[in-house]
């Protein structure tokens, strides 16, 4: 006669996760890799340190990442912080209207992992011709 073994490792696994053992089916895979932030703005992208002429004001930011992310920014040349203005990637992705030429637009994401990887600060001069 032929035991069958699988009962009996669904109840030992069973238990060890209500004993609170770490004990898991397949190991966690840890995100280490930091959100890329995109700025867009009338359709061009903007680079860090770059300049982006748009035809009229105001106009409206366009924010895009690779991950789920939250977006910090600021309009004002200072660096932002997670106390500034932030939307939420994907969720939002519509950022500040843009009414102010020579306006220095700032940002940064950190994404929703639990290891929270931070992208690096990245900015932007809004121009009008």
């Amino acid at each position: 006669m032929k035991k069958f073994r699988t009962p009996l490792l669904i109840l030992t696994a069973a238990t060890l996760a209500a004993c609170g053992s770490n004990f898991e089916w397949f190991p966690k895979v840890e995100d280490t890799a930091a959100p890329v932030i995109t700025a867009t703005i009338s359709g061009k992208t903007i680079f860090n340190n770059s300049t982006t002429h748009v035809s009229t004001l105001p106009a409206n930011v366009t924010f895009s990442a690779t991950e789920a992310a939250t977006i910090y920014y600021t309009t004002n040349g200072t660096d932002p912080t997670t106390a500034s203005a932030s939307i939420a990637y994907p969720a939002q992705v519509t950022g500040p209207s843009i009414t102010l030429t020579d306006t220095i637009l700032k940002f940064f994401g950190i994404d929703k992992s639990a290891s929270k990887n931070s992208s690096t600060i990245s900015s932007g001069t809004i121009k009008s011709p």
